[in-house]
């Protein structure tokens, strides 16, 4: 039973509130480093330039840089567009890269947001993808799927590969089911109770996340990775 079946009003409430301020959203979770892919999204922005047109694809509360378009299925004061990602309301070709940032394991039809991603990027466009592997249930507001690397891969087989595997390593995968764990445990059935526990755990023993910074050079770090990442470009044949 999840936690749209428990307190669906109340919680769905809650995280509306949280998600619309930046100091507050802090409070639905703790903030795991996922360096590879941050670092991977800003080459990309920096090596296109300040002329090209990129869409962030369930942008949140940032923005990365003056000349991305946010699109979320929310308003708030960073949203350049309201829309459902299933059925983008831009023309073909008209981005030279989409990036895309925990977003797929909420909706359901990723293949079908893939391909309307695939739809609006120009020839050689970029796509930057990331999703959990990992990680408890979470309703935002709806939580549907998980992926595995080569699921990842599979589901952009459409691009061609230019990097990717885990982005979020091992200890963040630990560290969120043990303070999920000890939540569930203590919280006599309460979910409320048990989030609130989850984020408290979470934080006092947050340090212990740092330890991937030195696990994610093990070459299978993908096997336990909290999240998992894809860089890749519109795939175009090539008729020489």
């Amino acid at each position: 039973m999840d936690d749209q079946n428990l307190h669906p009003d109340r919680l769905s409430r809650i995280k509306r509130r949280l998600r619309k301020s930046r100091l507050l959203s802090i409070f639905m979770g703790c903030p795991y480093p996922a360096p590879r892919w941050e670092k991977a999204v800003k080459r990309v922005i920096r090596e296109l330039g300040q002329e090209v047109r990129i869409l962030d694809l369930g942008s949140g509360l940032d923005r990365r840089a003056p000349n991305v378009v946010n699109l979320e299925l929310e308003a708030n004061p960073n949203v350049d567009l309201v829309a459902d990602g299933h059925f983008l309301p831009f023309k073909d070709e008209v981005f030279d890269a989409v990036i895309t940032e925990a977003v797929l394991e909420h909706v359901r039809e990723p293949k079908q947001m893939v391909a309307e991603i695939n739809r609006v990027l120009k020839t050689h466009g970029y796509v930057c993808a990331a999703v959990p592997f990992l990680q408890g249930f979470h309703a935002s507001p709806h939580d549907y799927q998980r992926y595995t690397v080569p699921g990842f891969d599979y589901l952009f087989s459409e691009f061609v590969k230019i990097e990717g595997g885990a982005c979020a390593g091992p200890t963040a995968s630990l560290h969120w089911m043990f303070r999920e764990y000890v939540g569930l445990c203590l919280s006599f059935g309460n979910l409320l109770l048990a989030k609130l526990i989850s984020l408290t755990v979470g934080w006092l023993t947050f340090p212990l996340v740092w330890l991937d910074y030195l696990l994610m050079y093990n070459k299978h770090s993908h096997i336990l990775a909290s999240a998992v990442y894809f860089i890749g470009q519109k795939n175009v044949i090539d008729t020489k």
